[in-house]
C-alpha cells in the first residue's frame, strides 16, 4: 500500500489528521509521519499568524510604562478628585477623640454590581492599570483615601489577574464615586494599551499564549494569571480559536484558594500536569487573529 500523503513511497505507520472538523485515520510512510509530527509541533507553538522563517513569539519590554517624554495619566489626582469636597465639612475631633482613636473598620464594597467588563466575579479587573504601569500609584492613592485594593494571592502568585475587592472606611456614598472614578482610569488604560502601548499589549497577549501551549506544570494561580490579558485581548476581538465566553468560563471555574496545598508534592504535581496538558490541547489553535495583527504591530 502507497502512502497516503504522497503516494510514491510505501506506507509503513498510521497516523490521525484532522479533516473538515474530523479525524481521520491515513496510512503514511515513515517520512511523511515525521513532516506531520514536526508540523503539529511548529502548530503548537504559535501565537501569531503568519509563515515567517523566524521564531514567532519575539515581543519584548525592558519597562512598563508610556514613553520617556509622555506624561503618565494623572491616576492619582483623578482618583483623589472624586474625594474632593467631601471632608470639607468634617469638624476637628476633640481632644479627648484624639488621645484614644479607635482601631479603623473597614466596609466591604459590593463590587458586584458594577460593570461586567471591569471585574471578574465580584471583584474589580485591573490588567489595564497593571500594564501601563499604574497600579501601584492607585493603591497609594486609595491608602490616603482609607481604602484598600486587596488582590489575591494563590499558589505563589501575588496578586494573580490582578482583580481586586474594594475595603472602604467612611461614607459609601464617596466610596462609590471613588471607584467610579477607578474605573474610569481602567477604561483608559485599555485604550491607551491598544492606541499607544501596542507592543507592551501584545507581549502581555503573546507570553500568556506560549506558557499556555508549551507548560508542563501549571497550577490554578498560574493559569488565572494567565488568563487575565487574554480576557482584555477576546473583549477587544483579538484572538482567533477561543471565544470571550469561553475564557471567562475558564476564570469562573478557577479555585483561589490554594487548597491544592493540603496534598503532597506528587500529587499537586500529578493535578498540575493534568491542568497543563488540557491547556496545551485547549491552547494549541489559539492566536492573533489579522485584525490583531495590525493593531498591535
Amino acid at each position: 500500500m502507497k502512502c497516503e500523503l504522497c503516494h510514491n513511497k510505501d506506507a509503513e505507520t498510521a497516523i490521525v489528521l484532522e479533516k473538515d472538523g474530523t479525524d481521520e485515520e491515513l496510512y503514511v510512510c515513515r517520512e511523511c509521519a515525521n513532516k506531520e509530527r514536526l508540523r503539529r509541533k511548529k502548530k503548537s507553538q504559535r501565537t501569531r499568524k503568519g509563515s515567517g522563517s523566524g521564531p514567532e513569539v519575539t515581543l519584548s519590554v525592558t519597562h512598563i510604562g508610556g514613553d520617556g517624554d509622555a506624561p503618565p495619566p494623572p491616576i492619582i489626582e483623578a482618583i483623589m478628585d472624586a474625594f474632593s469636597g467631601i471632608v470639607s465639612g468634617m469638624g476637628e475631633k476633640s481632644a479627648e477623640a484624639a488621645k484614644k482613636p479607635e482601631a479603623p473598620k473597614f466596609e466591604d464594597f459590593p463590587c458586584s454590581r458594577t460593570e461586567w467588563l471591569y471585574r471578574i466575579g465580584g471583584r474589580l479587573h485591573l490588567e489595564g492599570l497593571f500594564l501601563i504601569g499604574e497600579i501601584e500609584p492607585v493603591m497609594r492613592a486609595f491608602k490616603a483615601l482609607k481604602m484598600e485594593l486587596v488582590g489575591v494571592s494563590a499558589d505563589g502568585i501575588r496578586e494573580a489577574g490582578h482583580v481586586y475587592s474594594v475595603r472602604y472606611q467612611g461614607a459609601s456614598e464617596r466610596a462609590k464615586r471613588v471607584v467610579e472614578s477607578l474605573l474610569a482610569q481602567e477604561r483608559n488604560a485599555r485604550i491607551r494599551l491598544v492606541e499607544e502601548m501596542p507592543r507592551v499589549f501584545g507581549d502581555a497577549i503573546c507570553r500568556s499564549l506560549a506558557v499556555l501551549k508549551n507548560c508542563r506544570l501549571l497550577s490554578p494561580g498560574e493559569l488565572f494569571d494567565l488568563l487575565s490579558p487574554l480576557r482584555l485581548a477576546a473583549i477587544e476581538k483579538m484572538l482567533d480559536g477561543i471565544t470571550l465566553a469561553e475564557i471567562e468560563e475558564m476564570l469562573s471555574g478557577i479555585d483561589l484558594s490554594s487548597g491544592e496545598d493540603r496534598e503532597s508534592v506528587q500529587e499537586r504535581d500529578r493535578i498540575d500536569a493534568e491542568r497543563a496538558d488540557e491547556m496545551n490541547g485547549r491552547f494549541e489553535d489559539v492566536m492573533l487573529n489579522e485584525a490583531a495583527e495590525g493593531r498591535l504591530a
